[in-house]
């Protein structure tokens, strides 16, 4: 059985973007707590695949540290090993 959670504001415009990915070890109370570190960012695409344990997080522009938006969700309890291109 495939679950997956997923929203995606409608794209208007092509602007650069920056790919959040994750694994994930635990998903209760897991997009709460990320749209709340989340929050100052353009978050455009939140989704979230149960059967491979795997969050995917597109922000739209590249005008800030996306190592840090990285490190914060590395803090969120249930995410690991964050990458991003």
């Amino acid at each position: 059985m495939t679950a997956v959670v997923e929203y995606a504001e409608p794209e208007l415009l092509t602007r650069p973007q920056t790919v959040f990915t994750a694994q994930i070890v635990e998903t209760r109370g897991l997009l709460a707590r990320i749209a709340v570190l989340l929050n100052p960012y353009d978050v455009r695409t939140i989704s979230l695949c149960l059967e491979r344990c795997e969050l995917r997080i597109v922000v739209e522009g590249n005008g800030f540290d996306a190592g840090r938006v990285a490190a914060r969700l590395d803090k969120v309890i249930g995410v690991l090993d964050v990458t991003y291109s």
